[in-house]
């Protein structure tokens, strides 16, 4: 269930996983900032600059989601689908992604989602941001796959989203892989009560998040709004566009610690508008 605009303006207080690592030797310390549904480009077609206001609005919120990565020292960011709002963005929203991108020192990690989904013709077949963007990496298979960070002790899992509104993002996950201390998992889809809701696409199920539980943190998007979907074990946030597509104005990004101790994450509420000139 969604929360309200309201309650993503003011950021709940932190949480923290069930669980504690156990392992031999304390891990490294990583900190995530995770962001989705950034929606970069959706304005950028209108005539005659009518919407330029609201498509700076976007490009100010992420914006705000790298100076809040670079400011609170963070190691990684996800970003968890609809970084681009549709294929026919131009090269000047590739360069302006690879540029933000590339202020961060960090490594960055992208699902594509259902508004830019890996495949023929999709924004990431027609531009090749991770040539312009060294440190980031894209998720490709959409059968699934692991991104590996050795450096950071850390396997990202996620599945590209394609063109097919079926996809189960959360089915059926893998294992996680005990080389690394940290395992975190990307998805985009829809929570949903059961999986017989078929008027959502891209369903995540409770059994989808029960099976999931192997993971420290699930970085979800698909839902502009901030909201907690957390369920069997599984810690499964959707971060919540940082930039609203209306007129509401707000923005949220999240902020995810792991140690020794457990998971503990909490929200920034984002203000683009004091990013924008």
């Amino acid at each position: 269930m969604r929360t309200s605009a309201a309650n993503a303006c003011s950021p709940p207080p932190p949480r923290s996983s069930r669980r504690a690592k156990s392992l031999a030797s304390e891990p490294r310390p990583l900190r995530l900032v995770h962001t989705s549904d950034v929606h970069l480009g959706a304005y950028s077609a209108s005539p005659r600059g009518r919407e330029e206001p609201r498509n700076r609005r976007l490009e100010a919120g992420f914006e705000a989601v790298i100076d809040l990565a670079r400011g609170s020292e963070a190691d990684l960011l996800l970003i968890a689908g609809d970084f681009f709002d549709h294929a026919r963005i131009g090269p000047e929203v590739i360069a302006f992604a690879a540029d933000q991108i590339n202020r961060f020192p960090g490594r960055t990690v992208l699902l594509p989602g259902n508004h830019d989904p890996i495949g023929r013709h999709g924004p990431h077949e027609r531009h090749d941001l991770e040539g312009l963007a060294p440190r980031l990496r894209l998720v490709r298979n959409p059968e699934g796959e692991f991104l590996d960070f050795p450096e950071l002790d850390l396997a990202v899992w996620g599945r590209a989203i394609t063109v097919d509104v079926l996809e189960r993002p959360l089915a059926e996950p893998p294992p996680r892989r005990d080389e690394r201390a940290w395992n975190v998992a990307i998805a985009h889809g829809h929570s949903v009560a059961e999986d017989a809701q078929l008027e959502r696409s891209l369903r995540i199920t409770p059994d989808h998040l029960a099976a999931s539980a192997q993971w420290e943190y699930i970085a979800l998007g698909h839902w502009d709004v901030h909201s907690d979907v957390s369920h069997g074990g599984a810690t499964a946030v959707y971060s919540g566009s940082p930039a609203s597509l209306g007129d509401i104005g707000y923005g949220v990004a999240v902020v995810v610690d792991l140690d020794a101790s457990g998971v503990r994450w909490h929200a920034h509420s984002l203000d683009p508008a004091e990013t924008s000139p």
